[in-house]
């Protein structure tokens, strides 16, 4: 009977686990959920990143849409635009000066007038609201009903002749036989084109 006891006894010492043992075992489970928890911070850090990151690509792919889909509008809007305000520009580029005074010396010689002297310069644009222009200073002489036809001829020219400034003496004695003469020294300014083709593509 003793010895049965003692066997019991030895055998219920076996399968009893050591406090150590037990510690271990704690501190890897300890361990093992530290780990479960981390890894799981990390899973959601990363899909917290995945998803902002994919709002914003959609919502620029979104944007990208709207814009390509308005693009065939805005050439047509910009088409109109040139279509509307071409008509107003004179020539820019190199050329533009001599474009300029070409165009003012057919419309004297159309009055009969006489160009006496004329000089071009090309003043750029003091915004970006405003156009650069080419300021051309000429002296005109001729009868006076020709400096009026010039007069007209400039004001329904298009493109424009911006009168700068203007100025006007008289030739010869005042007679009641001869035509009056006088000289017209006038500055002119003409918009050009030269910022509406530096935008095109």
């Amino acid at each position: 009977m003793i010895s049965r006891n003692r066997h019991q006894r030895g055998s219920s010492d076996t399968h009893a686990l050591h406090p150590w043992t037990k510690r271990a075992v704690w501190a890897v489970a300890a361990c093992l959920l530290l780990v479960v928890f981390v890894l799981g911070w990390l899973y959601w850090v990363n899909w917290s990143r995945y998803s902002t990151a994919q709002e914003q690509l959609e919502s620029r792919i979104s944007r990208l849409d709207g814009i390509l889909a308005a693009s065939a509008d805005i050439d047509t809007r910009l088409s109109q635009a040139r279509a509307a305000v071409g008509p107003w520009l004179h020539k820019g580029g190199s050329e533009g000066q001599n474009a300029v005074l070409q165009s003012l010396r057919e419309l004297v010689v159309a009055s009969g007038a006489t160009l006496v002297s004329s000089q071009a310069a090309t003043v750029p644009a003091e915004s970006e609201q405003k156009l650069p222009k080419v300021r051309v200073s000429a002296t005109v002489a001729g009868e006076w009903a020709q400096l009026v036809q010039l007069g007209q001829a400039l004001q329904a020219e298009r493109p424009p002749y911006l009168v700068h400034s203007l100025n006007i003496q008289r030739e010869g004695q005042a007679s009641n036989k001869a035509a009056h003469r006088a000289r017209l020294t006038l500055q002119l300014d003409a918009p050009i084109a030269q910022a509406v083709e530096e935008a095109k593509p």
